[in-house]
């Protein structure tokens, strides 16, 4: 079974949504909301901040910018001359000055 998030977004009036974390390529953090990207469908949407959710998330899960946390399983690449990470949906994500050498070397390992 794969591990499951439930999350709270305010859509008008209360709504629960049940995650397949297996299926989550991202998150990314807008001040004090957080967006989930699935790997298909719809992003959602919710009212709390980046922090809370990096305290539930599986170890595939890795913070590399203030703003984002990506599912290692979706990486395709890095690249070395824009110092981001390339992702299986096209996106390219930022990695922060401070964290690149921590995650280059987590990343380089887990590949």
């Amino acid at each position: 079974m794969n591990p499951q998030l439930f999350i709270s977004a305010n859509l008008g009036h209360q709504h629960f949504f049940s995650f397949d974390l297996e299926s989550v390529v991202r998150l990314e953090g807008v001040r004090n909301y957080t967006r989930f990207i699935p790997a298909k469908g719809q992003p959602i949407i919710t009212c709390r901040s980046l922090g809370i959710y990096l305290e539930q998330l599986p170890q595939q899960f890795v913070r590399v910018h203030k703003s984002y946390v990506i599912n290692c399983r979706y990486i395709l690449g890095i690249d070395p001359r824009s110092h981001s990470i390339l992702m299986t949906d096209g996106t390219s994500i930022p990695i922060s000055r401070r964290k690149r050498t921590a995650i280059l070397r987590l990343l380089g390992k887990s590949r």
